[in-house]
């Protein structure tokens, strides 16, 4: 028997205590998991946009959106596992063009009794939680140019989708969306983008220039965009910044495609590992990081896994690693080489392990991860972290991206990427493996670094920004899939 409060409990009532205590702490739980698993699910939403204008100007002819823009990418992302909800400007019934069931895929949309209903009853603007969605998909249809553009509710849905690390994808009139969405800084979501949409010569083509209340293509250049487009009728997309644009309704599909990318870069877990090794130990971590790298290049979900030391300090040891997903990542902890690399880590060091998660600004491919250096070649890989001025941050990406196609195209460089800490946006560490020494100096003199250079002179807090920079070597036989 137990005393609580001076009070001798009987058996069976401490039995009947402990077995409602049990009760509830299993009620509490249970609602974890259903709160956690609505969580999950949320995270896998996506919302796209319909129109709710039917005609096409004073015409007589019925418009609408257009069915293939709206099934094409939701067969792809619906199969790549994500929930799909509509909105319209009014809310309700969304009327409908190009109604084809001929179209294998449309056919399957149309008489899929769950989405048919939601296309039927679509969300107003004012009853969507824009926390709930990970990206958002503005469909077309020739109705879209009369309604979308204007709709400032709509405007906002998507400005906090993509401000909050969503995506924002668009096709064919879908983009006229885009022309009046402003973000935190002011500045238009398409200035300075990659941007597609239906062209003016596809809208003469279909004899509706005079009949739009705007040329799609002219009001995305007025408002910054740098416009790319096909030949007539051909598939194209551009990707810029988590921003997703199609051309005409034959860029559907690889619209979707490009989103379902997109949104697998957001599930991309990123994390550098720092290890102070004490001196008389070195090579034995040496050893021991690299059987993990070989371990963890050889898994279907990694990314990339490299090992270094510190050029100029070789107790410094690095991993930098990429996998597909957090869960992922979490598997590979709970491993036996994970396990003998936390142990030793344990016994050997000076002091803990620091990880740092990052999100990388400039998405690579697995396959661009894993380009090789020439036989001839003496690679060199260059970490630089800094911490930006409070308010200058997203001046930082913007300077980093209009320059990171040049850079990558340089016959020198191998990889190059720019990642943000999750933790703290005024944080980033650029990664840049050069082929060799010369090919480093040619980077380092190379005219576009210009503003490059004059942001880190002037607006790093730390100064000056090369005390950021290591030099790394990488551990020899670090084999690759």
């Amino acid at each position: 028997m137990i005393n609580l409060n001076n009070k001798v409990m009987k058996p069976k009532a401490l039995l009947a205590q402990l077995s409602m205590v049990i009760i509830i702490v299993g009620i509490l739980l249970s609602n974890l998991s259903v709160k956690a698993q609505k969580r999950d699910h949320m995270k896998k939403k996506i919302l796209f946009v319909v129109t709710s204008h039917n005609q096409k100007g004073n015409t007589g002819q019925e418009t609408g959106f257009y069915l293939s823009e709206v099934a094409h990418p939701w067969d792809i992302l619906v199969d790549a596992g994500y929930d799909i909800d509509f909105v319209s400007p009014k809310g309700g019934k969304a009327p409908i063009d190009g109604f084809d069931l001929n179209d294998p895929i449309n056919k399957k949309f149309w008489e899929n009794g769950s989405y048919r209903h939601k296309i039927e009853n679509t969300l107003m603007p004012a009853e969507v939680s824009t926390g709930n969605y990970i990206a958002i998909h503005y469909a077309g249809g020739h109705g879209a140019m009369w309604d979308f553009a204007d709709n400032s509710a709509l405007s906002s849905i998507a400005a906090k989708i993509y401000e909050s690390g969503g995506v924002v994808s668009a096709v064919c009139h879908g983009p006229a969306g885009l022309v009046n969405i402003k973000l935190s800084n002011g500045k238009y979501l398409v200035d300075g983008k990659k941007v597609n949409a239906f062209t003016n010569e596809e809208e003469i083509a279909v004899k509706l220039d005079q009949v739009v209340p705007f040329l799609l293509e002219s009001k995305l250049i007025e408002r910054g965009a740098k416009f790319e487009k096909s030949e007539l009728w051909q598939s194209h997309v551009a990707v810029d910044q988590r921003l997703v644009t199609g051309q005409n309704p034959q860029s559907a599909k690889a619209v979707g495609e490009a989103v379902a990318t997109q949104l697998k870069y957001q599930e991309t877990v990123s994390v550098l590992t720092r290890y102070d090794v004490e001196k008389n130990n070195q090579q034995l971590f040496r050893n021991v990081l690299s059987n993990y790298v070989k371990y963890a290049n050889v898994q279907k979900s990694n990314i990339m896994a490299e090992a270094y030391f510190e050029e100029e300090n070789p107790t410094v040891l690095w991993t930098i690693e990429r996998w597909t997903s957090k869960t992922e990542f979490d598997k590979i902890g709970k491993g036996d080489e994970f396990k003998k690399l936390t142990l030793f880590a344990k016994k050997h060091l000076k002091q803990p392990a620091k990880k740092i998660y990052v999100k990388d600004l400039e998405p690579l491919s697995k396959e661009e991860w894993h380009r090789k250096a020439n036989t001839n070649d003496r690679p060199i890989t260059i970490m630089l972290f800094v911490e930006s001025k409070p308010g200058t941050e997203n001046n930082f990406k913007e300077v980093y991206h209009a320059v990171m196609p040049q850079f990558r195209s340089e016959p020198g460089v191998i990889n190059y990427q720019l990642s943000e800490f999750e933790d703290d946006s005024t944080k980033f560490v650029t990664y840049e493996k050069f082929r060799d020494e010369n090919a480093f100096q040619y980077h380092l003199k190379f005219p576009p670094i210009l503003p490059v250079l004059e942001y880190l002179n002037t607006s790093i807090k730390k100064q000056p920004f090369q005390a950021g920079l290591h030099r790394l070597v990488a551990f020899p036989s670090q084999t690759k899939k």
